[in-house]
């Protein structure tokens, strides 16, 4: 279409024409046709010059050099801490258990061991690309000032290259099923439909911030070993689809302008890093979002070997080697965005019934001590590993006294502060005041509160007899 211009009058389109037809002269016309339509002929067809009826010559060679970049490759490890052997061994630390401080315990000699996990990576990746160059035959097809010569090379080093790069993103890609298929399956939180409207687009998004916001805390929920992990905006890496970055770009605009403003950790936290990706090697994923170690990989020896001349046939010979270790991460926390049914965290539920006192015996000496042994009792479901207790075994203690009088009748005695039940369930008793046969009554009311639903109270008693 044209418009506002000498070929169409003042406010009106030119339909069925346009203004290289109405202005460029015909015979430019005929030759831009000819050329496009002829273009992997030689010559276009044109060979001979029409003045003078020679051939036509060659100007120059031009080589179109376009290199292709694996765009995951800002997450591969370098490589300069890995010259010699064949695998590389990764630990990960499990969380210690909180021990309770007692002034008087003597454990500085028993051994805490701490537990690790541990994975390997192996050389596994090894490809070569290959080919053959003749300096003899090629030269032939160039004119004498050599122009585009050079460049072929050039061109063609650079498409191994490219080669080894796009191999290269697929192979690191395949991470993401190799752990789906043999990991038990990666963490998948379901959106109703890939994103294409505004409604859509902004569901992935909210889905997007929750799980990056749950992946701030530690939690087995999205990782692959038996120790919790966590991460945080400045590491997740959301692995998109182009057409999912594009609803995410358009559709969802009038909520957030750019994609990497919805950030993990609120406004003005560290955005994700996007990276787009022609396909997922799992079905119905639109999007991925993991921490950047997930997809582990080390080149071990990479690069291009120096040429090799065979004088039989003048010809060079160019390799590529590309050695490297890939795998997953089975620590760093992964989840997929996809329109299946998505993964049920099992509820363990932990169902208190009782508090009961089991002292070690019932008397107790003026000035003694005496260990109370006090549970929360109750059951708990649906814990195949038996890791959840019925916890916690705490409680608010309070103590009262009495004393057998003469004539069978009961009093009341005043406890001071030396008689009470410390920390550790313990009961301390006072040296003066009690007699043989006095009675002290400790009243327990357990610390529990339930933090699912209302809140029973449970309590329980126990009479020590002094002796």
């Amino acid at each position: 279409m044209a418009v506002l211009n000498s070929t169409v009058i003042e406010r009106a389109w030119l339909s069925g024409s346009n203004d290289f037809q109405q202005r460029i002269p015909n015979p430019t016309v005929n030759s831009y046709s000819a050329v496009i339509d002829a273009l992997f002929a030689p010559m276009n067809n044109d060979l001979f010059n029409e003045f003078c009826g020679l051939l036509n010559g060659i100007n120059a060679t031009y080589v179109d050099i376009r290199r292709f970049e694996n765009p995951l490759a800002i997450l591969k490890k370098t490589d300069r801490d890995w010259r010699f052997g064949f695998s590389e061994r990764h630990l990960a630390v499990h969380y210690l258990k909180a021990h309770s401080v007692n002034p008087t315990e003597e454990t500085l000699l028993k051994v805490e061991k701490p537990e690790f996990e541990q994975w390997f990576y192996s050389l596994n990746y090894e490809t070569r690309y290959e080919f053959s160059w003749s300096r003899y035959e090629i030269a032939q097809a160039f004119a004498q000032d050599g122009y585009g010569y050079d460049d072929l090379l050039s061109a063609t080093i650079t498409q191994m290259m490219s080669s080894a790069a796009y191999d290269e993103m697929n192979a690191m890609l395949q991470t993401f099923a190799e752990a789906d298929n043999r990991m038990g399956g990666l963490f998948r939180y379901n959106i109703s439909a890939f994103p294409s409207t505004e409604a859509t687009a902004k569901e992935l998004l909210k889905g997007i911030r929750a799980v990056a916001g749950r992946m701030k805390f530690p939690s087995m929920i999205y990782n692959h070993i038996p120790v919790p992990v966590h991460t945080d905006g400045s590491r997740l890496v959301l692995y998109v689809l182009p057409e999912t970055l594009a609803s995410l770009d358009v559709d969802a605009l009038s909520a957030v302008f750019q994609l990497n403003y919805a950030r993990p950790d609120g406004e003005g936290g560290p955005a994700y890093r996007i990276i787009e990706v022609p396909e997922f090697p799992i079905p119905n994923v639109c999007a991925i979002l993991a921490d950047e170690d997930f997809i582990f990989w080390r080149d071990y020896m990479t690069g291009l070997e120096p040429p090799f001349y065979n004088p039989g046939n003048r010809t060079y010979k160019y390799y590529f080697y590309e050695s490297a270790a890939v795998g997953c991460n089975p620590a760093a926390p992964v989840c997929c965005f996809t329109t299946e049914a998505a993964t049920v965290i099992p509820t363990v539920t932990m169902t208190p019934s009782a508090l009961a006192f089991s002292p070690d015996t019932g008397n107790v000496a003026p000035g003694g001590e005496l260990q109370l042994h006090l549970a929360l009792t109750g059951t708990v479901s649906d814990d195949a590993e038996g890791e959840i207790g019925v916890e916690p075994d705490a409680a608010l203690f309070s103590i009262a006294g009495t004393h057998t009088n003469v004539d069978t009748t009961t009093s009341p005695i005043a406890l001071n502060s030396k008689t009470y039940v410390d920390n550790y369930g313990v009961l301390h008793v006072q040296k003066t005041g009690l007699v043989a046969g006095d009675v002290l009554t400790i009243t327990a009311k357990a610390a529990y509160i339930n933090p699912s639903g209302s809140t029973s109270t449970y309590t329980d008693t126990f009479a020590a007899t002094i002796v």
